[in-house]
């Protein structure tokens, strides 16, 4: 058990739960919710788990509290690399503020025939991750980190980093190998998607099994982070891999893994 008080907890040893829940007010998520029904936000720090740190917004509906985002941030720093022939620019060492963990969700809505559910999606989204993750984007910056990674999970996770705020793969080889999934997946719902990884279903030109085994994805945000994904050496490794990479996936193989989904969401 932690020796560190609820009251005491910090994220990232700096962010109380007050200054979170002023920074989600700032940012105009306190506004988004309480659009929805919700009242009486707030924010606590959670230290109990040791290394992560979970920071999440609460609210009440119903004369029940609900937790409505949660999240783990910590901090890494990474050294240049000569031997690793990546074509990423970066010759001084970087930090990056992480997010280890991200849950969204609307607890007292369930899922329904307008609303698709991912892998591990308990309830609906609330539509506040956008203004949520410009409070990550201002604790980065006051931090001085040169960008924000995280390491998705699954591929609708990278899919939908990518699509909302532009992360890419620290690694050209693969943001494009990335990027050649998504055009080859495209004609499959996002969730159909992961589960063809979850299945077995993906295989790439050679008939080979293709995993989902991703590192870090990152959004710039100093300026030379941001000039090593702008760099001809990330350009060209990208689009490289990503013309010479072709992936399908298995029916049979996708029908099954839908249906261990669905019983198990049952």
């Amino acid at each position: 058990m932690s020796d560190v008080s609820e009251s005491q907890a910090l994220v990232l040893g700096r962010y109380s739960a007050d200054a979170l829940l002023a920074m989600f007010a700032e940012a105009g998520v306190v506004a988004a919710v309480e659009s929805r029904g919700f009242s009486h936000p707030f924010c606590e720090v959670d230290a109990s788990g040791g290394v992560l740190v979970h920071a999440r917004l609460l609210a009440s509906k119903h004369d029940c509290h609900y937790p409505l985002l949660d999240a783990c941030l910590n901090e890494v720093h990474l050294e240049p690399d000569p031997a690793a022939p990546r074509g990423f620019a970066v010759e001084v060492p970087v930090d990056l503020l992480v997010v280890n963990w991200l849950r969204e969700e609307d607890p007292t809505v369930e899922f329904d025939a307008l609303h698709s559910r991912l892998p591990l999606q308990e309830h609906p989204g609330l539509g506040i991750l956008r203004r949520a993750f410009r409070v990550a984007v201002r604790i980065a910056r006051e931090l001085d980190k040169d960008g924000i990674a995280a390491i998705p999970k699954f591929f609708h996770d990278a899919a939908i980093f990518y699509h909302s705020r532009l992360f890419l793969f620290i690694d050209p080889r693969e943001q494009g190998r990335f990027e050649a999934l998504m055009r080859d997946l495209a004609s499959l719902p996002l969730a159909d998607a992961t589960l063809a990884f979850l299945g077995d279903a993906v295989r790439d030109a050679d008939g080979a099994l293709v995993r989902w085994q991703p590192t870090l994805q990152v959004l710039p945000l100093s300026d030379a982070m941001t000039a090593a994904f702008h760099s001809q050496a990330y350009q060209a490794a990208t689009r490289e891999t990503f013309e010479a990479s072709h992936f399908t996936w298995d029916a049979q193989a996708l029908s099954a893994a839908r249906a261990v989904f669905e019983s198990r969401r049952a």
